[in-house]
C-alpha cells in the first residue's frame, strides 16, 4: 500500500511539473499532440492491468513509433531544427510511461492481495453464520432428542495478534486487510483440522463451530489441538470460547451466547507469553 501511494504521488507531481514545463522553462515548447498523447498513454497504462505483464521496452517502443507516426501525419517537423524538441518529447513520454507502469504494477500487487483475502478457502467452504443456522438448529434438536453430547466453539483472533503478525502476513497491506487475511487462513486450518460433520460458520469477526458428538472432555483436547495448529502453521494466537449442552444450556441461542461471551472474555485477558510456548516446546 505504501509503495502504491508513493508511485501515485510521484506520477501526480511529475504530471503537474510536465504540464507547467513551459512556464518554468521558456525554451521548451511542447506540441499539443505531446500533451494529449502523454495524457492518453498514462490513462491506458494505468487502467489496463495486462500492460504491466508485457515487455516494457515493447510497449514503450510501440508508443514512440505511434507518437512519431502521428506527429508526421499531422504535419509536425521531426528532425533538423525540430530534433531537440522531438528528443525532449520522446524523453518525457518515456519517463511518464515508466512511472505509469510502476503504478500499474503496484495496483496489480494490491489486487492480488485483495484476491488472496476474498478467495474461497480450500476444502469445505466456510458459510456465513446466517446460512448455517438451520443446520446447527437441527443438530441441537437431534442432540437433545437422543440425549447425545454436543458442544460449540467461538473461534477468533487473540487480542494483539494483528500487531504481532502484520509484517509477515501482508507486508504492505493495511491492518484491516491483514485481519481479513488472517481470518481466511484460520478458516483453512479449521477446515483441515475438523471433521466433515462439524459445522463451521463465520459470524462477524470470528467463527462459530458446532461440534456434534463432542463431550466437554473431548472439547478441551480439541481446543488445544486447534490452538497449537494455528500457532504452528500461521504464528497466530487463537482465542476460543466454548459451551456445551447441559441442564442450564439447552438452546442453540444459549450455546452461541455462552461461547461468544467466553471468547470476548478471553480476548480481554492480558496476553501471556505462555500462548507462544508451543513453538518452543522441547520434546519430553
Amino acid at each position: 500500500m505504501k509503495r502504491l501511494r508513493l508511485f501515485i504521488a510521484i506520477v501526480v507531481l511529475w504530471l503537474v511539473l510536465l504540464y507547467n514545463i513551459e512556464r518554468l522553462s521558456q525554451p521548451i515548447n511542447l506540441s499539443l499532440l505531446a500533451y494529449i498523447f502523454i495524457a492518453i498513454a498514462v490513462t491506458l497504462t494505468i487502467c489496463i492491468p495486462q500492460l504491466h505483464r508485457a515487455t516494457p521496452w515493447l510497449t514503450l517502443g510501440g508508443q514512440i513509433v505511434l507518437f512519431l507516426s502521428l506527429k508526421a501525419w499531422l504535419g509536425y517537423r521531426l528532425w533538423g531544427t525540430a530534433t531537440p524538441l522531438t528528443v525532449t518529447e520522446l524523453s518525457f513520454i518515456t519517463l511518464t510511461s515508466l512511472l505509469a507502469r510502476q503504478v500499474n504494477h503496484a495496483l496489480g500487487e494490491f489486487e492480488d492481495v485483495v484476491t488472496n483475502i476474498t478467495i474461497e478457502t480450500v476444502g469445505k467452504s466456510c458459510e456465513p453464520f446466517v446460512a448455517s443456522q438451520g443446520e446447527m438448529y437441527r443438530e441441537v434438536r437431534r442432540a437433545r432428542t437422543y440425549q447425545r453430547p454436543l458442544s460449540l466453539m467461538a473461534v477468533g483472533l487473540g487480542d494483539g495478534t494483528l500487531r504481532d503478525t502484520l509484517p509477515r502476513l501482508v507486508a504492505e497491506a493495511q491492518q484491516a486487510m491483514s485481519k481479513h487475511l488472517a481470518l481466511s487462513k484460520i478458516a483453512r486450518v479449521l477446515n483441515e483440522e475438523l471433521e466433515d460433520y462439524h459445522i463451521i460458520a463465520k459470524q462477524n469477526n470470528h467463527f462459530v463451530v458446532l461440534l456434534p458428538e463432542t463431550t466437554e472432555e473431548n472439547l478441551a483436547a480439541l481446543e488445544r489441538q486447534l490452538r497449537e495448529s494455528v500457532l504452528t502453521q500461521l504464528g497466530i494466537r487463537l482465542e476460543v470460547g466454548t459451551s456445551s449442552l447441559s441442564g442450564d444450556i439447552i438452546t442453540f441461542e444459549r450455546l452461541v451466547e455462552e461461547a461468544t461471551v467466553a471468547l470476548e472474555r478471553g480476548r480481554k485477558r492480558p496476553s501471556s507469553s505462555e500462548s507462544l510456548s508451543v513453538q518452543h516446546r522441547s520434546p519430553s
